[in-house]
């Protein structure tokens, strides 16, 4: 299945809670940031002996791997999941190297599924799961360091469901009590280390408001006062959640993020005419956020917003400038790098790629003969990458690989 870029029109917003409690989860946010810090080294000297493997071809490697040589990109390797017909689609990796995301069997309906870093796959589906329609079930959006899943499933009346997959397997529903869709609809989108998981829901328009659910179970809006609709998309392990917004007055997409104080900033990139939240992942705990803008011709460009409010913008190599064509942004890790997609402006051909935090911005594309797009997708924090990719027959295929500046 051709993954589908909507382009929705977002937001994000507000955790509360008592200030008693706020200050202790913020010391505990800070303590675990402090402990990264000490492993910020490590993790650039394990990307210093990734790079020295930058030539080296996985063992396994199977026959549609065979490679065009591209010195950014190592130990690229495809797989699919077991029961995979129409197609696999990873959604998220976290520091161990365990991957998570959808896969459609011969209905198109989709369940989940755990690659773990040696590569057994687990697949799953929480109870109650339905298919009222094709391409419904199960969708894992984002995988944390604990191993604990999060994502949403349909039920077979068409209500759809949050979900976290322990890593233990066991599940917790999330269903937000202020969705008025009919039928309701909770999406949950991302969780930290914590467990704190952020996402939305839909009001009797269907138009999504973001939440931050609390590991107690307590449901927290994050929105702001006059949003249109928002969506949840981002959170980091110092409470930081980003996502983005649109206001009743223009119904124009803003970026926006909430630091562990309570502040709640909104912003657009500086050419921007409506600005998007990242597609994945994309806070890092820095608190640089990246995302996707549109200008004043309907072309997307991407962007890293950071901690002290500087923008960086960017352009990938031969993407469309119109049409809703362009640079998608969609995680953003803690050494600065970006991961993505861009479209080209036939608004098919589609080519995923690396942007570093130097600036270097190299194509990623599966490196098989005849591939016809590639989406990146997810990024850690070793610079392990993963994705999807299709082939010359229009199979969709998963993939992993190391980025290497």
């Amino acid at each position: 299945m051709k993954r589908t870029v909507a382009i929705t029109l977002a937001a994000l917003v507000v955790m509360a809670s008592s200030a008693a409690a706020f200050a202790a989860e913020h010391e505990s946010y800070r303590n675990l940031y402090n402990l990264k810090q000490l492993q910020f080294p490590l993790h650039r000297a394990a990307r210093a002996a990734v790079g020295a493997t930058a030539n080296a071809r996985p063992a396994a490697a199977t026959a549609h791997d065979t490679a065009a040589f591209n010195a950014h990109v190592a130990l690229w390797r495809s797989f699919d999941v077991p029961g995979a017909v129409n197609g696999t689609q990873p959604a998220g990796i976290n520091d161990l190297g365990e991957i998570t995301g959808a896969y459609f069997d011969a209905d198109s309906n989709s369940h989940g599924f755990l690659r773990k870093a040696g590569g057994e796959i687990v697949t799953f589906d929480p109870p109650n799961v339905g298919y009222p329609s094709p391409f419904s079930g199960t969708f894992p959006t984002d995988i944390n360091n604990q191993g604990d899943i999060v994502g949403s499933y349909t039920d077979a009346a068409g209500a759809t469901h949050g979900f976290v997959r322990s890593a233990r397997g066991k599940f917790t529903i999330i269903d937000d009590p202020n969705s008025t869709s009919a039928p309701p609809a909770t999406n949950a989108q991302a969780i930290n280390d914590w467990g704190l998981v952020v996402g939305y829901w839909s009001d009797s328009n269907f138009n999504p408001h973001g939440f931050v659910r609390r590991v107690d179970g307590a449901f927290i809006p994050f929105e702001p006062a006059g949003a249109l609709l928002s969506q949840g998309y981002h959170i980091n392990d110092l409470g930081e959640m980003g996502g983005d917004w649109a206001d009743v007055a223009t119904e124009t997409s803003h970026g926006m993020l909430r630091h562990p104080d309570g502040k709640l900033v909104t912003f657009d990139a500086p050419n921007a005419v409506t600005t998007f939240g990242g597609l994945g992942q994309a806070l890092n705990l820095e608190g640089s956020f990246a995302g996707t803008y549109a200008d004043a011709n309907l072309g997307l460009h991407g962007y890293v917003r950071y901690a002290n409010g500087k923008f960086a913008e960017f352009t990938a190599p031969g993407a469309g400038n119109s049409d809703f064509n362009g640079t998608w942004s969609a995680s953003l890790n803690l050494l600065g790098t970006v991961v993505g997609f861009s479209v080209e402006p036939d608004g098919f051909t589609i080519d995923g790629y690396v942007r570093f935090a130097n600036g270097t911005l190299i194509l990623a594309n599966a490196p098989v003969a005849g591939q016809l797009q590639t989406y990146a997708w997810a990024i850690n924090d070793l610079n392990e990458f993963t994705g999807e990719w299709f082939d010359a027959q229009g199979n969709e295929h998963g993939f992993i690989a190391v980025a290497v500046p």
